[in-house]
């Protein structure tokens, strides 16, 4: 509303100058017409009121409020009356209700009471039937029970012996092939036996320091000696290699040198790889323990 009012104040300024302009001409129109008029005449009249009529009026309404306030009483007593004559009337059916609720409840109880007896009787008919019938049933379990456990019995016996023979066959098979595999066991070792004294030969043999002779001149000639080498220097390397001669890993484990020497060494046998390989294939190692000198 606020912003209406600042937006269009100068068109309500201009309306509201308007309905002023109008008011000043209507106002001295009017008062014109009041100079110019007549004055007025003033009249007087005179009214003669009866005393006795308005007495008359008076006990002619009180009789017509008393005519219909008996009217009233007249119509309420009517209501009454026919609201005693209601109620009467509900208790009376009330009350024929209620004896045909108590004349149905003890028929109800009768049917039930004879429904009951009924009922009775059928179940004991129905419990001595069934007596009867678990009496032969007892019978015919019994008889059957005997003849399961004979039949148990014979099938037990068919079993065990099934059981001895697939037992006895079991075991010449087990024995048969406990045989052969302590002959083939027995052979295995042979050859394992054999194979092992010849790598022990070929180990002790000239080959086998030619081979680590071999490798440690090709580790030394990439060795980059620090100043900090003592004359009397003895490292001892573990060097991992995979087949082929690739080194996986190189680790100083017993040096009598600093930290540099001992990372020149790993860092020598590293670039060294892959390592040469042996003549002979079994003296290949995974794992070569190599000692380093000083006057090597």
């Amino acid at each position: 509303m606020r912003e209406f009012l600042r937006q269009h104040w100068v068109y309500l300024l201009g309306a509201l100058l308007l309905h002023v302009l109008f008011a000043g001409v209507f106002a001295l129109t009017l008062f014109q017409f009041s100079r110019n008029a007549p004055t007025p005449q003033l009249a007087i009249e005179a009214v003669v009121v009866d005393e006795s009529a308005l007495a008359s009026a008076r006990r002619d309404r009180e009789r017509e409020r008393a005519r219909e306030q008996e009217r009233l009483r007249a119509e309420r007593e009517k209501e009454l009356a026919a609201q005693r004559e209601k109620e009467l009337a509900e208790q009376r059916r009330l009350e024929e209700e209620r004896i045909q609720r108590e004349a149905r409840a003890r028929a109800e109880r009768e049917r039930q009471m004879e429904l009951q007896r009924r009922l009775e009787e059928e179940q004991r008919k129905r419990a001595e039937e069934a007596q009867l019938r678990a009496r032969q049933e007892e019978q015919r379990r019994r008889e059957a029970e005997a003849e399961r456990q004979r039949r148990a019995e014979e099938e037990r016996k068919r079993a065990e012996e099934i059981k001895r023979k697939q037992e006895e066959e079991a075991r010449r098979r087990r024995e048969a092939e406990e045989a052969r595999a302590q002959a083939a066991r027995e052979e295995e070792l042979r050859r394992q036996l054999a194979a092992e004294e010849e790598l022990m030969r070929a180990r002790s043999s000239s080959a086998m320091a030619e081979y680590v002779a071999l490798i440690k001149q090709h580790i030394e000639r990439r060795w980059r000696r620090p100043p900090s080498v003592r004359p009397d220097l003895e490292c001892e390397v573990r060097v991992s290699q995979a087949p082929g001669g690739t080194v996986i890993s190189a680790e100083v484990t017993r040096c009598n040198g600093d930290n540099a020497v001992r990372q020149s060494i790993e860092a020598a046998v590293m670039s060294a790889s892959p390592l040469p390989q042996p003549s002979d294939p079994r003296l290949f190692e995974r794992t070569l323990l190599l000692v380093f000198k000083a006057e090597d």
